[in-house]
C-alpha cells in the first residue's frame, strides 16, 4: 500500500482556506497519477431483485470485499456502500485492474450464494456502470453520494450509522477504534467460516467488528478524508450540498432520492427566488402544481411526498402524475 506523505493530519486547524484546498488538490492528483485512475463503480438497483436479505448476507459481503481488496493489491478502495440489491464503490486503479477486482468479487459472491442453495439473481452485477472521476469536486461529490446512499432511503439511519460500508468511518474516531477481536485469534475453522472459503491467508492483524473485517483495515480513509478541507466541509457535502447529486445519478442511470428535510430546503429556496419568499403551503394551487412538477421531474419525489410537502390533495397529485403513485 502506497504511503502518503502529505496527510490531512499535517494541516493545521488554523490553515487558510487556500492552504487546505491546495492540500486537497495535491491528494487528488497524487491518487489519480499514482494508481492510474479513479472510478465510481455501481451496479443497477432500480427494478432489481434483493440480494442481501438479512444481516448475515450483508456481513458475508463485507468480508468478501475485504478479501478481494487483499487479493487485488493494485486496487485501492476509497469508500463503498452495500445496499439490499446493489453496490456502490469508489476505487483507485487502472480500469482493467478495477474490472478484474469486480469480476473476482462477482465470482466469489456467486459461488457463495450457490453453495448456500440461494436462487438470488445477480443479473445486476453483469451490467455494472464504471464512471471515471476526473476532478477534485467530482470525487468529493462521488464520496458524498455513496456515503449517504442508505441514509436517503432509510429514515432510521444516518450517513454515520449505517453499518455496511465505509461511510460510518469517515471523520469518526470512535468507529475507527471499534474492535471485537483480530483475525489472528480465530481458529482455522472460524476463519474459513468468516470468508466462506478455504483460502484464509489474510493478515492476522486485521480487526474484527460485529462479525466482519472492519473497513479500517483495507479502505483508504486517508485518501478519502484528505479530499475534504476538514470534517465540517465533509458534513456539508453529505447533508446540504444536495444539488450536486443529480448529475451523478444521471451518469450512473441511478434513481436519486432526497429526504423530506432536503426537499423542504429546495422548496424554500425556490419560493425565495420565484415567489417572493412565500411559504410553499400558502401558495395558490397553480403555483403548487408548478412546484409539484419540479419535485417530480427534478427531484424524483413520489406523489405522497409531494402532496405532504405542498399540502395538496393526494388525488390531485395522482391525477397530475398518474404513473408514479
Amino acid at each position: 500500500m502506497a504511503t502518503i506523505i502529505n496527510s490531512s493530519e499535517q494541516v493545521s486547524d488554523y490553515a487558510s482556506f487556500n492552504e487546505k484546498e491546495n492540500r486537497c488538490n495535491l491528494m487528488f492528483r497524487w491518487a489519480l497519477t499514482n494508481f492510474g485512475g479513479i472510478w465510481h463503480l455501481c451496479t443497477p438497483g432500480d427494478g432489481q431483485s434483493v440480494i442481501f436479505h438479512d444481516k448475515e448476507a450483508y456481513v458475508s459481503m463485507m468480508n468478501l470485499i475485504a478479501s478481494c481488496s487483499h487479493d487485488c493489491p493494485d486496487i485501492q478502495i476509497v469508500t463503498f456502500e452495500i445496499m439490499s440489491n446493489h453496490l456502490h464503490m469508489l476505487l483507485c486503479g487502472r480500469e482493467e485492474k478495477v474490472m478484474a477486482f469486480f469480476d473476482m468479487l462477482h465470482r466469489k459472491l456467486r459461488f457463495n450464494l450457490k453453495r448456500q442453495g440461494s436462487t438470488v439473481s445477480l443479473r445486476q452485477f453483469e451490467n455494472a456502470n464504471l464512471i471515471p472521476v476526473e476532478s477534485l469536486e467530482s470525487i468529493r461529490n462521488q464520496i458524498a453520494y455513496i456515503n449517504r446512499n442508505n441514509y436517503v432511503v432509510d429514515p432510521d439511519k444516518t450517513p454515520f450509522s449505517y453499518p455496511f460500508g465505509a461511510n460510518s468511518y469517515y471523520y469518526c474516531p470512535a468507529a475507527k477504534r471499534c474492535s471485537d477481536s483480530t483475525l489472528g485469534k480465530l481458529t482455522v475453522r472460524e476463519r474459513r467460516n468468516l470468508f466462506r472459503s478455504r483460502n484464509i491467508d489474510y493478515p492476522d492483524s486485521w480487526v474484527l467488528y460485529d462479525g466482519y473485517i472492519s473497513p479500517v483495515n483495507y479502505v483508504r480513509l486517508d485518501i478519502g478524508e484528505g479530499l475534504f478541507r476538514d470534517a465540517r466541509h465533509y458534513f456539508h457535502k453529505i447533508s446540504r450540498d444536495i444539488e450536486s447529486y443529480k448529475e451523478i445519478a444521471a451518469q450512473l442511470g441511478d434513481s436519486i432520492y432526497y429526504t423530506d428535510d432536503e426537499l423542504i430546503a429546495v422548496l424554500y429556496r425556490i419560493c425565495n427566488q420565484d415567489y417572493n419568499g412565500n411559504k410553499p403551503a400558502l401558495l395558490p394551487t397553480k403555483a403548487k402544481q408548478e412546484l409539484a412538477r419540479t419535485l417530480h421531474f427534478d427531484y424524483n419525489a413520489d406523489n405522497g411526498k409531494i402532496a405532504r410537502l405542498l399540502k395538496l390533495d393526494k388525488k390531485i397529485v395522482d391525477e397530475q402524475f398518474p404513473f408514479k403513485k
